[in-house]
């Protein structure tokens, strides 16, 4: 008995030692952005390089950014570069907006920011086939397109055209014919048409959304879009329906 509590008292530490290396401190302490932090310029770089959060979180979308286009065929890595430009774009603004501002004060929380686009980059899947059914996002937003029965499928589109300040919102929607291009006539509240159409199609492992025509006085945005408001963009697969 006294060798075998020799021997437990003698684990014990080392559990304590494994345990201590893995905990969400010890995780923040070791992480480390994705640029040199002896270089940082903008006030983002700044803010993540003093705040050990905010390094994780870089760190993650570094690492999960990597592996997206790795998954991806090259015409969609192409469109997931350009969109993580736009991500770090608006990554910049927030943290310029927030930089003279206390923390009640500020209207979106750049570490919350960050990780929402850990999360996106995580969730990216290469299409198994050509179909245009699952959810499929970008930094702007995201659509969505199921099943809804007798050879047709349901849209539905909420994207904005600056996610920092939640301008130039869009959100469409409708039941269309399944067929390998989805076109979606925009109607108002009566059921008319509005002039502008909204078309789907699959190019590789990316959704593409165009749109197109013009409304009454030569409108330039649906009338459910807000002012600069417009639906069309590149999308990825992030959940298969």
């Amino acid at each position: 008995m006294r060798s075998f509590k020799s021997r437990t008292c003698a684990v014990v530490p080392a559990l304590t030692l494994i345990i201590a290396s893995a905990s969400p401190g010890s995780a923040l302490a070791q992480a480390k952005p994705s640029f040199d932090c002896a270089k940082a310029a903008s006030a983002a770089e700044k803010s993540i390089c003093a705040d050990p959060a905010l390094t994780q979180a870089d760190a993650d979308i570094a690492g999960k950014y990597a592996a997206a286009i790795k998954t991806l065929d090259a015409r969609a890595g192409k469109a997931l570069r350009e969109d993580q430009s736009d991500f770090i774009a608006y990554r910049d603004q927030i943290a310029e907006f927030n930089q003279d501002t206390s923390k009640d004060q500020q209207t979106t929380d750049l570490s919350e920011f960050m990780r929402d686009r850990a999360t996106f980059l995580a969730g990216i899947r290469k299409p198994a086939d050509n179909g245009l059914v699952g959810t499929w996002s970008s930094v702007r937003g995201g659509v969505e397109i199921k099943a809804a029965g007798a050879g047709k499928l349901e849209i539905s589109e909420d994207v904005v055209t600056n996610p920092v300040s939640g301008s130039g919102s869009c959100e469409i929607g409708g039941t269309v014919k399944a067929s390998k291009q989805l076109r979606l006539v925009d109607t108002d509240d009566d059921d008319k048409p509005t002039g502008f159409v909204f078309t789907f199609r699959r190019d590789g492992d990316r959704l593409i959304v165009e749109q197109s025509g013009s409304g009454k006085d030569d409108r330039t945005e649906p009338p459910s879009c807000g002012a600069n408001g417009h639906a069309d963009g590149t999308f990825f697969l992030t959940e298969r329906q």
